[in-house]
């Protein structure tokens, strides 16, 4: 058995200090899959929840299934050849969000289905800011039916997801208006926003407008507040719908939608959607910092301790 070094977490520990540089066994491509090796990984929400969790019982469970734990957005060079990949290729994806291990290692095996090849023009660490983001967005404003003429909401809107839904309304023509950090609002009209509002100033209740869509995510806002400010026919999206059950049912019984949005890993068709928006200038990555692997705790630190613009990269 060979190994590879990877950022592992010790549940002993707490902050950023759990997660330390260790090895797990370098992973053996299934059927279906290819073997890649990593060279940038975006941190995001999910990182962010194991930085903030420092009970020892509650990280043993979380991380007992799996080597790697960390790492859902990342790019890399494929390493084995598989039906639709060969060696030498430079792809971008992510893991699926549950099943899979995570890609903050030397190497990581997914399945080819999940991955996209880059263009010669977009470099790793770009392209690590790119896969679950910018698909969970795009998902988004696909489910709201977000078009030209529609007036948008983008609530966190200076992080990993929002700065995508922002430049993907803006590029369908749409009115969109942000609440993102205070330190963002000049950067938020730059990528498309037509109107900015810092959260700490402005909160969703102080807005008189009305909305065709309001993409959360900050996770928090509820159904039941939103719908007074949406449209007849508006969507309020919710990334995490677990936690507003009762807004999920209430909106089945008027037209007024709440859609499920659930990207668990990403897809080769919409990063390819994705990748030739970026190429028309539609889209942009946006990296607020990247940090060389050696430097993975003040990475880590920043996740959770600072306000910012879009992604946190880690390169190897």
């Amino acid at each position: 058995m060979t190994l590879m070094e990877a950022v592992l977490i010790d549940p002993t520990r707490k902050g950023a200090e759990k997660f330390r540089l260790g090895t797990a066994p370098t992973p053996r491509p299934a059927d279906g899959e290819v073997l890649v090796e990593v060279k940038a990984v975006a941190l995001s929400a999910w990182e962010k929840g194991f930085t903030q969790d420092d009970d020892p019982r509650s990280l043993t469970r979380r991380t007992r299934k799996k080597a790697v734990n960390l790492g859902l957005e990342f790019s890399g060079v494929v390493r084995s050849d598989g039906r639709r990949f060969r060696k030498g290729q430079r792809v971008m994806g992510g893991p699926h969000l549950t099943k899979d291990e995570k890609a903050l290692a030397q190497y990581v095996s997914i399945r080819e289905e999940y991955l996209a090849e880059l263009p010669d023009g977009l470099d790793f660490t770009r392209a690590a800011a790119l896969p679950i983001g910018a698909e969970t967005a795009l998902t988004g404003l696909d489910k709201a039916a977000v078009r030209g003429d529609s007036h948008v909401l983008v609530v966190g809107a200076s992080g990993g997801v929002g700065v995508y839904a922002v430049q993907l309304a803006a590029a369908r023509g749409a009115t969109v208006t942000a609440i993102g950090g205070r330190h963002s609002l000049t950067r938020l009209k730059e990528i498309g926003a037509t109107t900015s509002h810092s959260y700490r100033d402005t909160s969703f209740q102080d807005l008189t407008e009305t909305f065709d869509a309001v993409l959360d995510f900050s996770g928090s806002l509820r159904f039941s507040e939103v719908r007074e400010k949406l449209s007849a026919q508006g969507a309020f999206v919710n990334v995490n719908p677990q936690k507003d059950v009762t807004g999920m049912i209430s909106s089945r019984f008027g037209r007024q939608r709440m859609p499920f949005v659930y990207v668990p890993h990403s897809s080769a068709t919409t990063q390819s959607r994705i990748l030739d928006m970026v190429a028309r200038g539609e889209i942009q990555p946006i990296v607020e910092v990247a940090y060389d692997i050696s430097r993975f705790r003040t990475a880590f630190s920043d996740l959770i301790g600072s306000e910012r613009f879009g992604k946190i990269v880690v390169s190897y």
